[in-house]
């Protein structure tokens, strides 16, 4: 009779935490091909972080109706810190564009499961982390846009998980050069 009271609280204590591990978010997808959209822009991307690592590897592709430039390739590389706060991720980036130049990026990223289940939000910055007057004739690509001349871009998005495989997202992204303004982006992208 002793062990009764015990065994019961046990049982249901190992209960319960099985119960909350299941109700646990999967985590947030890196693997995905994507094509993103504003009233200019086309671009292309793919990421992966290989064997599950949290090493990101991706490839961007643009084609930018303003100034007739055909698609400029990039490669980005990135790593990400997960569970940072508050269930963000953190992903320090960078990446290399066709016409050579380095661009250094930040994105912070986070489920929103509890206010609607497949719910998400990003945000980011990435500059060339020079001045306006050095970045003359500079290109890169990131959160959906491409542009001349970018000092940096800055953008939020709101994606949600159509299922497993499928996300749409709309977002606004801001450049950093005074002949732009800033856009809408809709996404949508497929996860592997």
């Amino acid at each position: 009779m002793k062990h009764i009271i015990p065994t019961i609280t046990l049982t249901a204590l190992v209960a319960a935490a099985s119960a909350q591990q299941a109700a646990a978010p999967a985590g947030l997808n890196y693997n995905q091909v994507g094509v993103s959209r504003t009233s200019t822009n086309n671009v292309i991307s793919a990421q992966f972080n290989p064997a599950g690592s949290n090493f990101l590897i991706g490839f961007a592709t643009a084609s930018n109706e303003d100034n007739d430039s055909e698609a400029d390739g990039q490669i980005n590389l990135g790593y990400v810190f997960r569970g940072v706060t508050q269930g963000i991720d953190a992903t320090v980036g960078v990446a290399q564009s066709n016409d050579e130049s380095t661009v250094y990026s930040l994105t912070l990223r986070r489920a929103l499961n509890e206010v609607y289940q497949g719910l998400e939000i990003s945000v980011g910055f990435a500059s060339t982390m020079r001045g306006q007057d050095e970045v003359s004739g500079e290109e890169f690509i990131f959160g959906g846009v491409s542009g001349d001349d970018n000092k940096g871009i800055r953008f939020v998005e709101v994606a949600y998980n159509v299922n497993k495989t499928f996300q749409v997202a709309v977002g606004l992204t801001a450049q950093d050069n005074p002949g732009e303004h800033t856009h809408t982006v809709f996404s949508l992208r497929a996860g592997f």
